[in-house]
């Protein structure tokens, strides 16, 4: 008796064979995308073993794909990436242990919040906050007067995401700091932990004498008075 077809073996072996062999760079991408895709952890070996190929966009897609299978086998190799590859592969290195998820990720991920490449460490900043490393609060912390704005927009929403008693005190302390700047993220910082005892701080802010920080308390009352219904 013929035996059926397994057509999704024969799929993988296909997207497995033109990752590996395809002399097109833009083929091997699209093959460690759809491997991602498939959802086949049983791929991780042989898509680290792909991981050296000459060109970035192949590798970042390996790297992104390594993190859409969640195999924790594939961490070594993505905090070797995030420490020495390029900007663009330490960023997409940075994003796929984020969606791995697993706290033995957190020291590789707080190394890279002192990052040259903004995009890293934004990046890496969010993903702290996304697994919840308490740890990170003050490297976070230090990031809130980051020389990119985009940087300290993630360290921000990092802190938020967190909200820990340690984040808290400390924010409370830097709504008075003379860095009006800082003083300003801080109270959007606030505004993100979801705690009803932030709302007098921010009203607070509205007598600061820095009228961009009194435009952002503003905005921040708002937001967390999303959450409570204030009487």
């Amino acid at each position: 008796m013929e035996q059926p077809t397994d057509y999704r073996q024969m799929v993988l072996d296909t997207i497995t064979h033109a990752l590996t062999s395809d002399p097109n760079p833009e083929v091997r991408a699209k093959a460690a995308e759809s491997l991602g895709k498939l959802g086949e952890a049983a791929v991780t070996p042989l898509l680290l073993d792909a991981l050296p190929d000459p060109n970035q966009t192949v590798q970042c897609n390996i790297i992104q794909a390594l993190g859409q299978l969640g195999d924790e086998s594939a961490i070594p190799k993505l905090l070797e990436v995030l420490e020495t590859g390029t900007a663009a592969t330490r960023q997409t290195a940075a994003a796929a242990l984020g969606h791995i998820g697993t706290r033995a990720t957190i020291p590789g991920l707080l190394k890279a919040l002192e990052d040259e490449a903004p995009a890293v460490r934004g990046t890496a900043a969010s993903v702290l906050g996304a697994i919840g490393a308490e740890s990170a609060i003050p490297a976070l912390l230090n990031l809130l007067t980051d020389s990119d704005p985009t940087v300290e927009a993630h360290a921000v929403e990092a802190i938020g995401a967190i909200g820990s008693q340690l984040a808290t005190d400390t924010l409370v302390k830097l709504i008075t700091d003379p860095n009006p700047h800082l003083r300003q993220n801080a109270a959007i910082a606030l505004s993100k932990l979801g705690q009803k005892d932030t709302i007098p701080l921010l009203v607070r802010l509205l007598q600061d004498p820095d009228a961009t920080v009194r435009e952002t308390a503003v905005e921040a009352l708002g937001t967390a008075a999303q959450d409570y219904s204030v009487a």
